[in-house]
């Protein structure tokens, strides 16, 4: 499955106050209808989104909720994600049992939300926060998974409708491409060389990211400019290539530790004096994650046990929610092995 770009871009929505599960059910219940889910499923999008809603407000009190549109062979799904810095979840399996709560309630939350999902998957750290994600296709039957997982966040600064970061993810019969870009500033002339960027990894016809990479610069002459990265993973060889100009950083860790990729110094579209393309070993214990400088380098996935085995989704909310800055757009791509 991939990303549906062609529907809508994910979303994000505020959760602080007890109003915001209303308004991001009737969100995210448009979002649906967009990509033509019928009644039915619409029903059960709408209970589990407000008890996701509902469980944040009631136990870290704020948070934020994430909707992105997704496509298989023609249909269309959606990924619901929520994530707060709250008290966290001390035992994730009576959480989920009926009749559970830490509130005063029913205890029905989450426990009816992953009846209702596709798709389930939580990850929480007592006293730093919990990610929820739940994924909903039609009639609740989920497509193929794709063997390499990939999860994005990727949120303009706020006061910003449009977002100047991008990122790409093209599927090749032999390799996957993913491309993360930040173009220079904020709003619509940032979001325009992004575009381009984006536009360019979709109609490449090499399959060297450096070679991507130099026909994105020569395409944004004509944008203010932009930082671009370009991965390639080649599961049958068990390669992993990686290409960057500017400020996109890029860390691959896998059973062998973890080990930063350089991007060099440059602007695509503008001035660079010098361009690499870097190659490594991938395998089934490889995690890949790349994003724009709105996210701060400092995070260290050993920090959270256990992640690197969670959705590709949920690695990219947790370091969203704890490492993005507030002055800038911010957009962190992770791929992983199913």
């Amino acid at each position: 499955m991939e990303i549906n770009k062609e529907f809508a871009p994910q979303f994000v929505l505020e959760l602080n106050d007890a109003t915001h599960a209303g308004l991001a059910r009737r969100a995210i219940a448009r979002c649906a209808e967009e990509i033509s889910m019928d009644e039915t499923d619409r029903g059960r999008l709408s209970i589990a989104v407000t008890e996701m809603a509902t469980n944040v407000l009631k136990h870290a009190h704020k948070g934020k909720m994430l909707c992105e549109p997704l496509a298989s062979n023609g249909s269309g799904g959606l990924r619901i994600i929520t994530f707060d810095a709250g008290p966290g979840i001390q035992n994730i399996a009576t959480a989920l049992s009926d009749g559970f709560s830490t509130a005063g309630t029913a205890g029905s939350g989450l426990g009816a939300v992953q009846r209702l999902a596709t798709h389930f998957d939580i990850f929480s750290v007592p006293d730093h926060g919990t990610c929820v994600l739940a994924e909903f296709w039609p009639q609740k039957k989920a497509p193929s998974a794709s063997p390499l997982q990939v999860g994005v966040v990727s949120v303009p600064v706020r006061g910003e409708t449009v977002c100047g970061d991008g990122w790409k993810v093209k599927v090749n019969a032999d390799r996957t491409y993913l491309m993360v870009v930040d173009g220079l500033g904020h709003g619509e002339f940032a979001a325009e060389a992004a575009r381009e960027a984006e536009r360019i990894l979709s109609e490449a016809q090499s399959n060297s990211p450096l070679v991507v990479l130099r026909d994105c610069h020569d395409a944004l002459r004509k944008t203010r400019g932009a930082a671009v990265a370009v991965a390639a993973i080649d599961r049958d060889k068990g390669t992993f290539s990686f290409c960057g100009l500017g400020n996109i950083s890029a860390s691959l860790a896998s059973a062998r530790g973890s080990r930063g990729i350089a991007s060099h110094n440059g602007t695509v579209g503008h001035n660079f004096h010098r361009i690499q393309e870097f190659t490594f070993p991938w395998d089934d214990s490889s995690v890949l994650i790349m994003h724009s400088d709105g996210v701060s380098a400092r995070w260290d996935l050993d920090s959270y046990p256990g992640i690197r085995k969670k959705h590709a989704s949920l690695i990219a909310a947790t370091l969203y929610r704890d490492f993005a800055r507030e002055r800038d757009d911010a957009t962190v791509l992770v791929a992983k092995n199913l």
